[in-house]
């Protein structure tokens, strides 16, 4: 599903425009975006946990040569879905 399809269900379900719904989900991404920066851990009830990991060092290989290349630490982002929302895709 895309970002305009969401918002338009979202709107249809909670009778708003979707202009609001809109301008909502572009905050929420800015907001969970700039928590995320900041180390924050969000969790979210009845959705799920997301927080930012470290990734060690590690050593790869480039495709086209076969030499080793050594890829930095970074962060990456996880998420956690809750017990409700893994029981109910997996009915």
């Amino acid at each position: 599903m895309k970002r305009k399809e969401f918002v338009k269900k979202i709107a249809e379900s909670s009778q708003q425009s979707p202009l609001v719904v809109q301008k909502i989900l572009r905050e929420f991404v800015k907001i969970l975006a700039e928590a995320l920066k900041n180390g924050e851990k969000i969790t979210i009830s009845g959705l799920g946990q997301f927080k930012v990991k470290p990734t060690k060092t590690k050593l790869a290989r480039n495709p086209k040569t076969g030499e080793p290349v050594q890829l930095p630490e970074r962060k990456k982002i996880s998420f956690r879905p809750t017990d409700w929302i893994r029981k109910y895709i997996n009915e």
